[in-house]
């Protein structure tokens, strides 16, 4: 993917908070990435919370063109689960807890309208899923698409946040499949599960 301009600035600039957090990256060590004057930066950005608001904005058009690359993909609703499930983890593998941190401590405003965004957009993603799902005999005919969108929720914010379940290690790519597959079995007819399981196991035999 070539970029140029402030889409180059934005994506430098979020790789490197992403690996090492915001505070520890000064402007001069995003100069030096790009092999650019300060001058050349300021002519796209007016101050450090100017770039971050801009980080932020872009992180988001990322994963916008991400959702939208999966339902062009013309997928069942398991699929689409599994590719969500996947993408979760690759960003997980890249993102520093320090990032979310510094971002939450230091730019308190930004973090706020950040996960404002993730909150109406992960309902939306869970519910449409949900609701094609169930309209593909896939899941439950019975379920409540709004409230298992709100439980799902819940329980991503709760693996991120709590205590309990963060300690000895917890949330490992162990602990974040076993309750993808939780999820899965609540919301699956049979059909559904049959699918999961036949997928699980080409999934398997792909990897051995």
């Amino acid at each position: 993917m070539h970029l140029t301009g402030l889409d180059r600035i934005l994506n430098s600039a979020l790789a490197l908070y992403s690996k090492f957090g915001i505070r520890s990256i000064t402007m001069d060590d995003l100069c030096r990435e790009l092999g650019i004057s300060k001058k050349t930066l300021y002519q796209h950005i007016s101050d450090k919370n100017d770039l971050i608001k801009k980080v932020v904005d872009y992180d988001i058009r990322i994963q916008e063109q991400d959702t939208r690359k999966m339902y062009e993909s013309d997928i069942n609703a398991i699929d689409e689960l599994m590719y969500v499930n996947r993408r979760i983890h690759e960003n997980e593998s890249v993102h520093n807890p320090a990032f979310y941190y510094d971002l939450k401590k230091y730019h308190p405003a930004v973090y706020a309208y950040w996960i404002d965004y993730k909150h109406k957009r992960m309902f939306e993603v869970i519910h449409k899923n949900l609701v094609k799902g169930v309209s593909e005999g896939l899941f439950r005919s019975d379920l409540d698409p709004a409230i298992i969108a709100r439980l799902q929720m819940a329980m991503t914010e709760m693996m991120h946040t709590s205590a309990i379940i963060n300690e000895n290690g917890a949330s490992t790519r162990k602990f974040f499949n076993e309750v993808f597959t939780y999820h899965i079995h609540g919301i699956c007819n049979e059909r559904g599960l049959a699918y999961f399981k036949r997928i699980q196991e080409e999934f398997n035999n792909q990897s051995a």
